[in-house]
């Protein structure tokens, strides 16, 4: 059996949220500082773009990176590491090239054949953003599983937005014109000095020199198996970015570029709700990954449900605080800038009803359901999409915000019941938080789950789809 205690997962966990809390501090500075520099048109057409760089930056790797988590979270050697590395990274090579190649001929036809001079503009700056954003990425869903998440995340959360802020400051006082080319290129350079910065870690900088040396012996056939495993996970990777970070993207279509404006504003200050879940959404992958290869479903089911309580908490009284400072923002922001505050009540709303269900995704992505998820996702996603398009077209842009509340309610409801009828796992938080304060240290576990044989009390046919547990969670 491998070694592996629960409190380790709420340690990392509550760590991540430290360093998290520190970005979003930072990441709140640049956003007032570039919003304010640039203005609502330019920082509308700023954030379409990186909301498009962003979603082809997750596709990329088409799914390599998260077998690739998986993967490294099982005991491996530096060769096998090394290998699957240089796997990953060889898939996501080949995607980029085409993606990147798709943005440059789309900005073309669009300029010169279509005469869509806004949209042109958009794809070409996504186009600049995405090698960069695609090697951070990267990086970072590697340095989970060999550094834990914590440290895996200082690089982006905290580094890379004070340097973006202080470029931004620095070309501003040379009396450069701020604007949406500028903000992309600054923002594609710091990522690029933040991402070499970052592999200086040790841990990563080895596997990287095994990856290097595994490359010879990858064969096209090793290609297109990686592919074709790989494909289930695109869903996975590009999921949340389809609907939450491409949501700036149809609100620009339906209200305009300062609506977008307004609505990438509100979004990240409502997001402070969710920090909790996304730290421990990063915690629990390598957790799960393992819980399912021993076939440990009854501690697997009290780790789910104690996530989904601590973050529901948390999420509830950063919420409550975030809508009591909101008056703050319009002080903050200025008077353009004043409608940002009205959006926040319904956002709040759904980043608690997202907290509440729990770490899910890591669930779905390591206990064999990423079929399952796709196949749920795509048909919410067009679902979520209208519903955006139709209340901004009712409503305006406060109707997209409720639009975006009553789509994470359906959402959850899908995939709390989706988990629980195929691996039993009640994805919902305990009514006492007691018992979540067992994961915090092995000494409150119950007695029944210590020094325990590890064995499932399930049926095959209890397990629905994808039954028959694996050698290896690969």
């Amino acid at each position: 059996m491998l070694p592996f205690k629960a409190n380790s997962i709420f340690s990392d966990a509550f760590g991540t949220v430290i360093v998290r809390m520190f970005g979003i501090v930072l990441m709140f500075g640049s956003t007032t500082v570039v919003a304010l520099m640039l203005g609502p048109a330019e920082y509308g057409a700023y954030s379409a773009a990186l909301a498009m760089a962003l979603l082809l930056a997750a596709l990329a790797p088409v799914g390599s990176d998260r077998i690739l988590t998986r993967n490294l979270s099982i005991t491996k050697t530096s060769e096998e590491s090394g290998r699957e590395t240089a796997l990953a990274h060889l898939c996501t090579v080949i995607t980029l090239i085409a993606l990147a190649g798709a943005l440059l001929v789309s900005w073309w036809i669009l300029s010169r054949g279509l005469n869509k001079s806004q949209l042109a503009r958009t794809v070409l700056l996504a186009a600049i953003m995405l090698i960069p954003l695609t090697a951070v990425f990267l990086r970072q869903w590697i340095a989970i599983p060999l550094i834990g998440s914590r440290r895996a995340v200082i690089p982006e959360q905290t580094v890379l937005p004070f340097v973006f802020t202080a470029s931004m400051l620095l070309i501003a006082s040379t009396g450069w014109k701020s604007s949406a080319e500028t903000a992309a290129v600054t923002y594609a350079v710091v990522m690029a000095i933040v991402w070499i910065g970052s592999l200086r870690t040790r841990a990563i900088l080895l596997i990287y020199r095994s990856a290097w040396h595994a490359v010879s012996g990858i064969s096209r056939l090793d290609i297109r198996r990686q592919f074709l495993e790989g494909l289930p996970f695109v869903s996975v990777s590009i999921g949340s970015i389809l609907t939450q970070t491409c949501m700036p993207l149809v609100i620009a279509t339906t209200c305009g570029l300062e609506a977008t404006a307004y609505f990438s504003l509100a979004f990240p200050y409502a997001a402070l709700a969710t920090i909790p879940l996304g730290a421990f959404n990063l915690a629990m992958i390598s957790s799960c990954a393992k819980y399912y290869r021993l076939g440990e479903f009854a501690e697997a089911n009290h780790a789910v449900r104690s996530a989904a309580t601590v973050t529901f908490l948390l999420s509830a009284g950063i919420s409550a605080a975030v809508w009591i400072a909101s008056p703050l923002l319009s002080i903050m922001l200025g008077v353009e800038y004043q409608i940002v505050s009205r959006l926040l009540p319904a956002l709040l709303l759904g980043m608690i009803v997202d907290c509440m269900t729990g770490p899910t995704i890591p669930v779905m992505q390591t206990m064999k359901m990423e079929k399952t998820y796709s196949q749920a996702l795509f048909v919410f996603i067009p679902i979520q999409w209208c519903m955006v398009y139709w209340f901004g077209q009712v409503a305006g842009i406060e109707g997209t915000a409720l639009a975006y509340l009553s789509s994470r309610c359906l959402w959850n409801v899908i995939v709390v019941t989706t988990i629980y009828e195929r691996r039993g796992l009640l994805m919902l938080p305990y009514l006492g938080f007691q018992k979540s304060l067992r994961e915090f240290s092995p000494s409150l576990e119950p007695e029944s789950s210590r020094d325990r044989p590890t064995q499932s009390h399930w049926t095959s046919a209890s397990l629905g789809e994808n039954s028959v547990l694996p050698a290896r969670a690969a």
